[in-house]
């Protein structure tokens, strides 16, 4: 089943715009997440506007999180289109996430945390299991003496405009839906 029109438009008309600025898919995601998780299932999206931990400039990062009954079920991040494109923000962007996985994993009551990093409609699954706290994809060390891609482009391999994007994003929401049945 094909997203909505709107959301598909919504995403169109950000994508040329969206190049360099994220900001221009905040609206789209944020449609679509509502969409995907219904206030009226008890589902409540809030957009957050973090800074980074280790901050070198003034750079906030917004981060979508839904839960339920007060507790964090999926989170997604958004960057610019154009940040597939380099080795630096793409580890920028996979440390972002890991950062927040960190920051609500304690108030997660579900067996598996999700959260997707987006590169303009590009995006990167994480998975996070409460019991071990094992993360997927998993950490690749920055090396001190060489270039490290901690980052790899193959990482970003669903396309959220995609039939195969969109099959795999509900696949995800029908995952959690049954995980909190029992919330």
């Amino acid at each position: 089943m094909p997203w909505p029109s709107k959301i598909i438009m919504s995403f169109e008309i950000a994508k040329p715009e969206g190049t360099k600025d994220e900001s221009r898919f905040y609206g789209p995601y944020n449609a679509l997440l509502n969409y995907l998780f219904p206030f009226e299932q008890d589902f409540i999206v809030v957009p957050q506007y973090k800074r980074p931990q280790q901050c070198r400039s003034v750079d906030f990062t917004t981060i979508f999180i839904v839960s339920r009954n007060e507790h964090p079920v999926f989170f997604m991040e958004i960057k610019p289109s154009n940040h597939i494109q380099q080795i630096s923000t793409r580890k920028d962007a996979d440390k972002q996430m890991r950062e927040e996985i960190g920051t609500i994993f304690d108030g997660v009551n579900i067996d598996t945390l999700y959260g997707i990093s987006a590169l303009g409609t590009r995006l990167c699954l994480y998975t996070v299991q409460r019991g071990s706290g094992d993360i997927e994809p998993e950490a690749i060390i920055d090396n001190p003496v060489r270039v490290t891609d901690t980052a790899p482009v193959g990482r970003w391999n669903i396309d959220i405009l995609d039939p195969e994007g969109e099959k795999r994003v509900r696949e995800v929401v029908a995952h959690i839906n049954a995980m909190c049945a029992g919330l």
